[in-house]
């Protein structure tokens, strides 16, 4: 079971990481399910094309599918109904592919929409799905980890609900910038015992170094961590 969570600032950064998951998807011979907009799909299929991926045939032969978020979200208070139109979608994909996977927008949209109870609701559905079908599934979330206010207990929550979390399509250039801003702040020593302490105390979900620095500089020394976080952002923007 892996589910991802794709943290993005930019439509185009986020459109990259999805093309780069389905177009695995489609190599591998996996069945791809895509809960999303018909304008994202579009995008998708535009990005996948611009890659030299083939979409239309996997679309024409039931290995590329759209499910529309309006379907999901008109059951959010309904989990039984929710369940039944995920499992529906899995099985159908299932039937020709013995593997598959799943973008799902739910949680994007809603967080968009200024709905974050019920994006936390979404996440907490997904679970009991995961362990019955046993499917990979990407979400995403427009955060910026590099600012102060996305750790008021929402980032946190929504990676306790994953297994792994991206901070930025361009993970190398977050590594350097929170890297870069932790040796400007801070001494040789004290860098030395931020690593070993992020490290030993980092959160269940896999993320890269940076990412845990960050959270445990928000938990233990906040000051620190947005003296780090301004410097890190001034980095990422160069």
């Amino acid at each position: 079971m892996e589910h991802v969570l794709q943290l993005y600032q930019e439509e185009s950064c986020l459109l990259d990481a999805l093309a780069d998951f389905v177009g695995a998807g489609l190599r591998l011979e996996e069945g791809v399910v895509i809960i999303g907009s018909t304008p994202r799909w579009d995008l998708l299929l535009e990005r996948l094309r611009l890659a030299g991926v083939d979409a239309q045939a996997p679309v024409l032969r039931g290995q590329l599918r759209l499910l529309g978020t309006h379907l999901l979200r008109a059951s959010l208070f309904n989990r039984q109904r929710f369940n039944e139109v995920v499992s529906g979608a899995l099985s159908l994909a299932r039937a020709r592919y013995e593997r598959v996977r799943v973008f799902s927008e739910l949680t994007d949209a809603l967080w968009r929409d200024a709905d974050r109870a019920n994006a936390r609701v979404v996440e907490r559905y997904w679970q009991p799905l995961l362990n019955v079908h046993d499917f990979k599934l990407l979400c995403a979330c427009p955060i910026d980890s590099l600012e102060g206010q996305a750790y008021d207990g929402s980032l946190q929550e929504l990676c306790a609900a994953h297994t792994h979390v991206h901070p930025a399509f361009d993970e190398q250039g977050f590594e350097e910038a929170v890297s870069g801003a932790v040796a400007e702040v801070l001494d040789a020593q004290q860098a030395r015992m931020l690593h070993a302490l992020s490290v030993a105390h980092r959160p269940l979900a896999q993320m890269p170094p940076g990412q845990a620095i960050l959270f445990w500089l928000k938990d233990n020394m906040p000051r620190t961590a947005e003296r780090v976080m301004s410097r890190a952002r001034a980095r990422w923007s160069e």
